[in-house]
């Protein structure tokens, strides 16, 4: 029933509109005789209409679905300013002149003179507008506080289930640091780097994700560090390569924290499998602040890499953080390619 009823209110929305502008073509045929030069009984009265209402619907619908979120989310107030002044001049100029050259001919010999057709055409184009402008910005903030609301709720809902934990991270990074300390008198040195390791990515998460924005270079480590955490789980006989590249400046650009990591989960969740070769391949490269992300992993039926399924923030959670944190701001795709799964993140960095 409630996937039926969200089926259904995805069209209500066409329903409205089309009613709103049906009553008031047929209000206005109905109720009026003459606009203008334009004469209920001299003429195709409806046609003029039609095509009247056909050109201000251009308008509102260019504006209210194309223009404002478009350049809204951009945040190019001045080119939507611009956009619109040429979008309703141009509109306005050709409406007058079919008004003029042909409409009228079929109603009168004795028209008024093409500036009166302009004028006219004109306010009412701009009333239209004025009516898109309206709709598009209350719709844009209805979407905002509703994702506003996902984000907040996925927040609380990640600080509950670590409160449910009833785990003080600084007892967990005193105990690391003791284990670490432990094993680095009984000369493992292997296993002390990792449990530092360890204590490195607890601490990213735990604390530097407090920030909206880190060094992109501090991102990077995090990543490093837990490809070098997983690859303690890796015995030397296993075949697995995991390459990770960057280019660029990754020190005087930001990012925010924790978008890189959920695809190199699920390069190892689902491209490592230690009885075959299995690679993963991850390049990071920063031109001119735009951030171009890849993963490449060998894709496997069985796999032995992260099977938990709570681990990191998945892929779909990050899709809503990266559409709320950069809205019209990133690309991702995703594909499968000659036994490869390819996963590519184009990000405009602040």
């Amino acid at each position: 029933m409630i996937k039926k009823a969200m089926h259904m209110k995805k069209y209500w929305e066409p329903i409205i509109h089309i009613l709103i502008w049906g009553i008031g073509y047929f209000l206005i045929l109905k109720y009026t005789s003459t606009i203008g030069d334009f004469r209920k009984d001299t003429g195709p009265y409806w046609f003029a209409l039609l095509f009247g209402m056909l050109m201000n619907q251009v308008i509102f619908y260019t504006t209210a679905f194309y223009l404002v979120p478009k350049f809204l989310r951009l945040k190019k107030t001045k080119t939507l300013i611009g956009l619109l002044a040429i979008g309703l001049s141009s509109i306005t100029l050709f409406e007058s002149f079919i008004d003029y050259n042909y409409l009228v001919n079929f109603f009168s010999t004795e028209s008024e003179s093409f500036s009166v057709y302009f004028s006219y055409n004109l306010f009412v184009g701009f009333i239209i507008l004025l009516v898109a402008l309206s709709y598009a910005l209350i719709k844009y903030w209805i979407q905002n506080e509703k994702l506003k609301r996902v984000l907040l709720e996925e927040k609380l809902s990640t600080e509950m289930a670590f409160l449910k934990s009833k785990i003080n991270p600084h007892f967990l990074f005193n105990v690391l640091n003791s284990l670490y300390a432990k094993s680095l008198t009984s000369n493992a040195p292997e296993l002390a780097d990792g449990i530092a390791k360890l204590a490195e990515l607890m601490r990213y998460m735990v604390y530097e994700t407090n920030d909206d924005k880190v060094a992109l270079e501090k991102e990077i480590h995090h990543l490093k560090n837990f490809i070098e955490v997983y690859q303690l789980r890796i015995s030397e006989n296993d075949d697995v390569f995991i390459n990770l590249v960057t280019k660029g400046d990754t020190k005087t650009v930001k990012i925010s924290p924790m978008l890189l990591i959920p695809f190199v989960e699920n390069a190892i969740k689902y491209g490592v499998n230690p009885n075959t070769k299995s690679v993963i391949n991850i390049s990071i490269e920063n031109l001119e602040s735009k951030l171009y992300f890849k993963v490449t992993n060998t894709i496997h039926k069985r796999t032995n890499g992260i099977k938990d399924a709570s681990s990191g923030f998945g892929l779909d959670n990050l899709k809503k953080r990266l559409a709320i944190l950069y809205p019209d701001k990133h690309t991702i795709e995703t594909k499968e390619e000659n036994g490869f799964f390819i996963s590519i993140l184009n990000l405009k960095l602040d």
